[in-house]
């Protein structure tokens, strides 16, 4: 089968989504098919292929990105698509790259699967409700038209379901797991030299605690609470540092925040890193700590686990935790700030042995979630689609 992926972000952009792509392609290439990753970029003006992924000529925007697709007609795209002919087109966001992938499957007649990654809702801050209500009803309007012009929506996680409600939309939703690379990452793989250096280059003494986010710094992330956390409830002689790796359009302002906080020497950024260097960073750390309450997709929460970090997670609203997590097992959800410092604390306190047998529990919790399941539950979900988009078609012929 030849899948064609749509996805805004993709690598060196560290995020849940452009993981997901590139962990997915990983996968199913695994189980024999042939998969094109299609972007955008900002740094090419024409489109470019290279090693299965086709950049396409990007341009500044406000989304949550950054940047998005500049042409969703682009000639060289459509020339190439034309000739590599997919067999599913697999949307992963809703921005322009997004219609582009709508406009290439009515092109060469082929379904389409859109994943919800994420709420329109949460995209975006303003204290004029006036102008969160004007941006939120065109996020809304982008999420819808993939909605309705997909033959399947998928998600990792249920909560999407209530989000496709609040768009006014009654779809079903395919549940798809994601997983990590647990080849690369493992933490029987790093040595104490690497460790040394990435903790010597953030200014953190190896006897600190380390807790660690990675991501696109949006405000659905919710960093300012752990940020506030450090400032109101933990002290330098608690030794527990923060290091927040990613970028995104939160990042001037968590780091005003710190600097306002006088938190620069407990809060370290990291910047936007190379993806391959994750296992490093993660091997480096001890916890791997999120704070949104509304997230459906995490891909640094699976690859931190498989390098045997505990994770704290902010417990949500409607209980729609991940599968992979187990609390109490293999890490904590936490309430309020008062529950969030015990776990740190506590944590803290492990000793090197009980750490090492922390990370051994964490790491084969895992079990069973690799890529080829991934990979297998997606084949189902294409098989799905290809099914609608048949039945369509000869609905639309007999008339």
């Amino acid at each position: 089968m030849k899948i064609a992926i749509f996805t805004e972000v993709l690598s060196p952009n560290i995020s849940g989504i452009s993981t997901y792509a590139q962990i997915l392609k990983k996968g199913l290439e695994s189980r024999g098919h042939t998969v094109l990753i299609v972007t955008s970029s900002v740094h090419t003006d024409q489109a470019v292929v290279r090693r299965g992924i086709l950049r396409c000529t990007g341009k500044k925007s406000r989304n949550r990105f950054g940047y998005e697709c500049k042409d969703i007609h682009d000639e060289q795209v459509c020339k190439f698509m034309d000739k590599f002919k997919p067999d599913v087109v697999h949307i992963l966001t809703d921005t322009k790259i997004g219609y582009m992938g709508i406009y290439i499957a009515d092109r060469v007649r082929c379904p389409v699967v859109f994943s919800i990654t994420d709420n329109y809702a949460d995209r975006y801050a303003n204290k004029n409700p006036f102008v969160w209500r004007i941006k939120t009803y065109f996020e809304k309007r982008r999420f819808c038209d993939m909605i309705d012009n997909a033959q399947v929506v998928t998600s990792t996680n249920k909560r999407a379901v209530h989000y496709l409600r609040t768009a006014g939309r009654k779809r079903k939703v395919l549940l798809t797991p994601v997983a990590a690379d647990k080849k690369r990452f493992n933490y029987e793989n790093s040595n104490s030299e690497s460790v040394k250096k990435i903790r010597h280059k953030l200014g953190i003494s190896r006897s600190a605690t380390v807790a660690v986010f990675a991501g696109n710094l949006s405000l659905a992330k919710n960093l300012d609470y752990v940020i506030n956390v450090f400032k109101r409830r933990l002290s330098f002689e608690d030794h527990i540092h923060f290091v927040i790796v990613g970028d995104g359009t939160e990042t001037e302002y968590l780091k005003s925040l710190c600097a306002r906080f006088h938190l620069n020497d407990r809060v370290h950024f990291a910047g936007q890193v190379a993806h391959s260097v994750m296992p490093e960073i993660f091997s480096a750390c001890d916890i791997y700590l999120s704070s949104a309450e509304d997230g459906l997709l995490s891909m640094s929460f699976a690859e931190a686990m498989a390098c045997g970090l505990p994770v704290l997670l902010r417990e949500d609203k409607e209980k729609h935790v991940y599968d992979m997590f187990r609390d109490g097992v293999n890490g904590f959800a936490y309430k309020n700030e008062k529950e969030l410092v015990k776990y740190l604390k506590t944590l803290s306190y492990f000793s090197r042995e009980k750490r090492s047998r922390l990370k051994y529990i964490v790491r084969h919790s895992l079990k069973g979630l690799d890529l080829p399941y991934m990979a297998k539950c997606m084949e189902k979900v294409y098989a799905n689609a290809q099914k609608a988009f048949n039945v369509h078609i000869t609905i639309e012929r007999g008339r």
